[in-house]
């Protein structure tokens, strides 16, 4: 009886037990679900990389929140430096003296381009000859003779400009010179008269260092002889004997280059040098006619080649 009972009551507590068991698993797992809510779930391991990630989340916030305080102090000082730099550019040192060297260079440009007075004396050698002969009929006489000038000063007047629309460094102008009493001198001395000429010139000026300049020229215009001494003694001679000559001034013709230095001394004033090459040919007797039925010729000419230092002062104006 008793084992038959235990045979019957096992299937049942077996039964009971496990039913048990299931409870007490769904009333543990009852327990942990009600619990959550309250305690949080466990969460898996994490990896090395999140863990960092607070670490030097912490550390930035930190030091942002040890800059925050930092950051007015920054903004003004940005703007402050900006408006000192925006201050000094319109002047800055190193842009200031080139800018005021400007002035002087357009004043130097606004002075090449004035009118300018020269005055100086000139000393010259001088090699020269008169060819001239006379002739009645077929008769022929030969009056040439050579000679040097009397003289070795003579002075020039001038006045010139600058030519912009052509180059800064070209200046044209004319002038006149002053010989004076020209005559012969050495072997054969002979009285001219009174010597002038009046010429055009064109020159260029090349910068060659501070204030001075190189100067290129050359000149070419008309001589004027206004007889007097020998040579007027000669023409009165002549129109005693019934020849049609004339005591009017005789015209000559003359050209040359020259080359030398100006340098400035002030704002207007300039001095300058240069060495002159001249050939100029004064012509003074040139007639043929009849005379009581002879045929009277005379030719008289001068060919003069001069070698000169001319010096002078240019005022600007």
């Amino acid at each position: 009886m008793l084992s038959a009972l235990l045979v019957l009551t096992a299937p049942e507590a077996l039964a009971a037990s496990k039913s048990r068991s299931k409870a007490k698993s769904s009333k543990a797992r009852s327990g942990t679900s009600k619990a959550a809510p309250v305690t949080p779930a466990p969460q898996p391991a994490p990896s090395p990389e999140p863990v960092a990630e607070p670490a030097s989340e912490a550390p930035k916030k930190e030091e942002a929140e040890a800059e925050a305080p930092v950051v007015p102090v920054e903004q003004p000082r940005a703007v402050v430096a900006a408006k000192p730099a925006a201050a000094a550019r319109p002047a800055p040192a190193p842009r200031s003296a080139p800018a005021a060297a400007r002035p002087s260079e357009s004043s130097s440009k606004a002075t090449a381009g004035r009118m300018r007075v020269g005055v100086g004396p000139d000393f010259f050698l001088e090699s020269a000859r008169l060819n001239g002969e006379q002739g009645i009929n077929i008769s022929r006489r030969d009056e040439s003779f050579e000679y040097s000038s009397a003289g070795f000063v003579s002075a020039t007047l001038w006045l010139n400009t600058s030519v912009p629309s052509v180059s800064e460094r070209l200046r044209v102008g004319a002038g006149a010179r002053i010989f004076g009493n020209y005559g012969a001198g050495g072997g054969r001395t002979f009285g001219f008269g009174l010597l002038n000429e009046a010429f055009a010139f064109a020159e260029y000026g090349l910068p060659v260092a501070n204030k001075t300049e190189v100067v290129f020229a050359a000149r070419g215009g008309l001589s004027l002889l206004v007889p007097g001494q020998e040579f007027a003694a000669e023409i009165r001679r002549l129109q005693e004997q019934g020849v049609g000559v004339w005591s009017v001034p005789r015209v000559g013709w003359l050209a040359g280059p020259s080359v030398g230095a100006r340098r400035r001394m002030t704002e207007r004033i300039l001095l300058r040098a240069d060495i002159l090459g001249q050939v100029q040919q004064q012509f003074l007797f040139a007639t043929s006619e009849d005379i009581d039925g002879l045929r009277y010729t005379k030719n008289w000419s001068t060919l003069a080649l001069r070698l000169g230092l001319s010096l002078g002062v240019e005022f600007d104006f």
